[in-house]
């Protein structure tokens, strides 16, 4: 006999065999949780700005082609991780299928790309915390975001109702997206923080210099 979904203000009938609906069974694998709500390639341009002005302040640091190696480097990871399979060498489906992932990444998307995409969810998460509903929806959207870089995980099927071919990317499992996540934030959420602290310490920098201005402006005789 079936429950009720435990989702917020869902009051469907859970599957047989889990606490969620259907609906947000299927959102939870999707995005991490239940409720959290997929991050977009739009809800994503204002921090990639954030990011590239960044990078621009500091156009002579060293940071950004450490990322860019770090990248390469989980790149020739996952390459050697997916050759050691071929050769005999026993390995998880998720992690292989994380590192066809990454692999098909460095294949077809700039280096910089990835780095800057990777800093501005960790900008976002910072910056808007309630866009995400747990640390499991962040890594959903980070692994999501990042691999919808690449057309390579972009699928088509025939919808007989328009008469024309349909696009979707492929949903990656839960277990992928948590090694793929890892993988991302051992390469580059250091930096990610980093960002992130830097933007927050100059927003309090800001607030502070407009409350002593308007402070100074109060004090005139």
């Amino acid at each position: 006999m079936t429950g009720h979904c435990h989702a917020p203000g869902c009051g469907a009938p859970s599957t047989r065999f889990g606490h969620y609906c259907t609906t947000h069974k299927a959102r939870r694998r999707r995005h991490g949780h239940p409720a959290q709500i997929g991050i977009t390639k739009r809800d994503l341009q204002g921090y990639l700005a954030l990011v590239r002005e960044r990078i621009r302040k500091n156009a002579n640091s060293t940071v950004w082609a450490t990322c860019e190696a770090r990248w390469q480097a989980l790149v020739g990871h996952a390459e050697r991780h997916l050759q050691g399979y071929q050769q005999g060498q026993p390995g998880s489906r998720h992690a292989l299928t994380a590192a066809g992932h990454v692999v098909k990444l460095g294949r077809d998307v700039p280096a910089r790309t990835v780095v800057e995409t990777v800093l501005a969810m960790y900008l976002m998460q910072d910056q808007q915390p309630r866009r995400f509903t747990s640390d499991d929806a962040f890594r959903a959207q980070l692994v999501r975001r990042v691999t919808r870089l690449t057309d390579a995980n972009v699928g088509e099927w025939f919808n007989a109702a328009t008469g024309r071919p349909q696009r979707a990317y492929r949903e990656i499992a839960p277990g992928t997206a948590t090694i793929l996540a890892g993988w991302l934030a051992e390469a580059l959420g250091l930096v990610g923080l980093q960002l992130a602290k830097l933007e927050r310490d100059d927003a309090e920098r800001q607030q502070h210099d407009h409350r002593s201005f308007h402070e100074a402006v109060a004090a005139l005789a």
